[in-house]
Parts: C-alpha cells; sequence; structure tokens
C-alpha cells in the first residue's frame, strides 16, 4: 500500500505525534505494564516527598502530624500536576487523530491549512484511539483519582489532627 502524501510537517502529522509520545519520557510511563508503571508513580511521588519536606519543616517543625501530612499533601499534589500532565498530551494527541479535518501550520501561525483525512485514514487512526489511546487515558484518570481520594483523607487527617 502506498502511503498518501501529506500537505502536513511530518512533526504535525497525527500518527507522527502519536509515535513520539509513545517514546518519549514520561509520557511512555502509562504504555507500561502495571508494576512498572506504579514505581515510577511511586518514585515520582517519593521524591516529591523528599523535596517538600525540607520546605514544610520550617513551618511545622515539632508538629509532626500536620508536618508529615503537609509533605504527603504537597507530594500528592505534585503527582496530580505530572499525571495532568501527561492526560493533556495524551488527549491532545487523541483529538489530533479522532478529527477528520486536521489544522497544520506550514511554516508559521500564519501560513497554516486545514486537512482531510481519507475514509482510510480516519478508520485507522479511531481504531488506534479506540485500542491504543483510550487505554492510556484511562489508566491516568485511574491514577488520578486514586492520589485525589489519597489526598482526601489526608486533608481529613489535617482537619482532625
Amino acid at each position: 500500500m502506498v502511503e498518501p502524501v501529506h500537505p502536513i510537517p511530518v512533526e504535525q502529522q497525527p500518527l507522527q505525534q502519536y509515535e513520539e509520545l509513545r517514546e518519549t519520557f514520561p509520557f511512555s510511563w502509562p504504555l507500561l505494564e502495571w508494576l512498572p508503571y506504579l514505581k515510577r508513580i511511586l518514585a515520582v511521588w517519593g521524591g516529591g516527598v523528599l523535596l517538600i519536606s525540607p520546605l514544610l519543616w520550617g513551618s511545622f517543625a515539632g508538629d509532626w502530624v500536620h508536618f508529615a501530612l503537609g509533605s504527603l499533601l504537597a507530594a500528592n499534589a505534585l503527582l496530580n500536576l505530572l499525571l495532568l500532565h501527561l492526560y493533556l498530551g495524551w488527549a491532545y494527541v487523541r483529538r489530533r487523530l479522532a478529527q477528520v479535518r486536521i489544522p497544520y501550520e506550514e511554516s508559521g501561525w500564519y501560513d497554516g491549512g486545514m486537512y482531510a483525512k481519507s475514509e482510510a485514514e480516519v478508520a485507522q487512526h479511531r481504531l488506534i484511539v479506540s485500542y491504543q489511546i483510550e487505554p492510556i487515558l484511562q489508566r491516568l484518570r485511574r491514577s488520578f483519582w486514586w492520589v485525589l481520594g489519597l489526598s482526601g483523607l489526608l486533608a481529613l487527617g489535617w482537619l482532625l489532627g
């Protein structure tokens, strides 16, 4: 099968953007098996605790409960920012793949155009969205909600502590 000739620059083609995202740090993390993915998420969370704890110590010196809860809440906030960043990157590529007509720029913002995909491209791209990208977005949403739920429990502990 002959690949269609695109007027779109290579770096703006949705399939190319998808392939680049699959190989880019940290966007490749949600593609991993569950345990390696969880290890990376926990490493970011642990790094956040280590980064934030010295900053909070000055505010909560002697109040161990609020110091610990504050450190964990701040690490959760940093982790949720990372998860949001990953989600938005994958959602952008999903949108570009799902669209029938996609905008592109030739040499700058002032001379763009619209490209209408062929029926074969639309079908291929929608299969990629359904079977490759949607599970990634679902994993990221679940991760986000778990961290948010843990943050709610920690906030409750802060109020009671």
